[in-house]
C-alpha cells in the first residue's frame, strides 16, 4: 500500500512539471511573436525618416514658396548616405516638367534629411534650371495638425510590407492636400506642357485611376477631391496590399465624388468639374505591355501610339531593371533624348 506523502510528493512534481511546461510554450510562443514583428517591420526601411536635420542637409521645405499649380516629385528611399541620390530615370522626369514648365515650380521632397551631393553631375545638371528646387520635408513636422498626423505618429508605415511604397502614397495625397498642384511619378516623362490645366486624374484601365499624375486645384473641387482622398487613406489603410493606398484611394475618391464605379463613364459632367483622362494620356502603354518601351524591334509601331499625348509612365515597378542602350531605337530612350535631352545626354552606354 502507498502512503499519502509519497502520492502528495508525485502530485507535486508532476504540477511542476506541467508548470514548466506551460511556462516554456509560452515564451516559445512569445518569442515567436517578437520574432515575428520583427521580421514584419520595416523600419530598418525608412530610418532616414526620422533623423535630424544637421547642418548640410537639404534646405527644409518653406510652405510660403510653394506657388499655385506647383509640380511635386517625391523621393522616399533612404539611399542618400552619401548625399541626395537620383539616378538617370528619375532625373529626366523632373527635367521633361521643368522644361516644358517653366513658368512652373518643381519640388523635388525627400523625406531624407541628407545634403547635396555637388559630384553627382544629375544634381548638378538639374540645378541648372531655375524652376526646380529639391528639398527636404521632415514627416513629423509636415503632417502635424493634418487628417494624417496620428497615422504618421503610428506604427502602421513600419508593418508595411511596402514601407516605401506607401509613404510616398500618403505624402502625395497629403502634399496636395496642404498646397494644391500637381504629384508626378519619378518615372514619368511629360511630352507635353501642364500648364493651365487643373482638377484632373488619369485612368490606367477601364478599372482603375492611376495615383501616377494627380491634379488638385485649391477651388471647391480640388478641395472637396483631397479631403475625400486623404481620409480614405487613412480609414483603409491595408499594409499588405500594395495598390490599396495608391490607385485604390482615388479610385474609390472619385467614384465617391463622381457617383459611379465606371471608370469609362467619368468625365468633368458626372465627376462635377473633375477631369478623367483616358489611359491614352498617360499610359499609352498598359502595364502588362511595359516591355514595349524598351523594345527597339516594334519601335516604329510603338513611338506612333505615344504621338500626341501628354506623357508616358513606364512602370518602374517592373522596368526598373530593363536596359535602355545609347543609340538604339528602343521607344523610351528616343522620348527621353527628346524631353529630357541633358540629362539623357549623361548617360554613355546605358540609360
Amino acid at each position: 500500500m502507498i502512503c499519502w506523502p509519497y502520492l502528495k510528493r508525485i502530485h507535486i512534481r508532476i504540477l511542476c512539471v506541467l508548470l514548466i511546461t506551460l511556462i516554456f510554450v509560452y515564451n516559445i510562443s512569445f518569442l515567436s511573436n517578437i520574432s515575428q514583428f520583427l521580421h514584419k517591420s520595416q523600419k530598418h526601411l525608412i530610418y532616414c525618416y526620422f533623423e535630424n536635420k544637421h547642418n548640410h542637409s537639404l534646405l527644409e521645405l518653406d510652405p510660403n514658396e510653394v506657388t499655385k499649380n506647383s509640380i511635386f516629385f517625391i523621393e522616399t528611399s533612404c539611399n542618400h548616405k552619401k548625399g541626395i541620390h537620383l539616378n538617370l530615370r528619375q532625373g529626366c522626369a523632373i527635367e521633361s516638367a521643368a522644361n516644358l514648365n517653366p513658368n512652373l515650380k518643381i519640388f523635388v521632397l525627400f523625406v531624407s534629411a541628407s545634403f547635396v551631393n555637388n559630384k553627382s553631375d544629375i544634381i548638378n545638371t538639374l540645378n541648372t534650371y531655375k524652376n526646380i528646387n529639391l528639398r527636404y520635408i521632415n514627416l513629423t513636422r509636415y503632417s502635424y495638425q493634418t487628417p494624417v498626423h496620428d497615422f504618421v505618429m503610428s506604427n502602421k508605415i513600419f508593418m508595411s510590407n511596402w514601407p516605401i511604397s506607401h509613404t510616398s502614397d500618403l505624402l502625395r495625397f497629403l502634399t496636395l492636400w496642404k498646397f494644391g498642384g500637381t504629384y508626378l511619378d519619378l518615372d514619368v516623362v511629360l511630352m507635353k506642357s501642364i500648364e493651365g490645366i487643373t482638377n484632373f486624374v488619369s485612368a490606367e484601365s477601364s478599372s482603375s485611376i492611376a495615383s501616377l499624375v494627380l491634379n488638385f486645384d485649391v477651388d471647391d473641387i480640388g478641395k472637396t477631391i483631397a479631403n475625400i482622398a486623404i481620409n480614405d487613406f487613412v480609414d483603409n489603410y491595408r499594409g499588405n496590399d500594395w495598390g490599396y493606398n495608391g490607385p485604390g484611394v482615388i479610385t474609390r475618391a472619385l467614384q465617391k465624388m463622381c457617383n459611379t464605379y465606371l471608370i469609362n463613364d467619368m468625365d468633368r459632367l458626372m465627376c462635377k468639374g473633375f477631369m478623367v483622362f483616358k489611359p491614352e494620356a498617360f499610359c499609352p502603354i498598359s502595364w502588362e505591355d511595359w516591355r514595349l518601351y524598351f523594345d527597339e524591334n516594334n519601335s516604329n509601331k510603338v513611338m506612333a501610339k505615344l504621338e500626341d499625348r501628354m506623357g508616358i509612365h513606364v512602370w518602374n515597378l517592373h522596368s526598373k531593371n530593363s536596359n535602355i542602350i545609347v543609340g538604339s531605337k528602343q521607344p523610351y530612350g528616343l522620348v527621353a533624348k527628346k524631353y529630357c535631352s541633358s540629362i539623357f545626354s549623361l548617360a554613355k552606354y546605358v540609360f
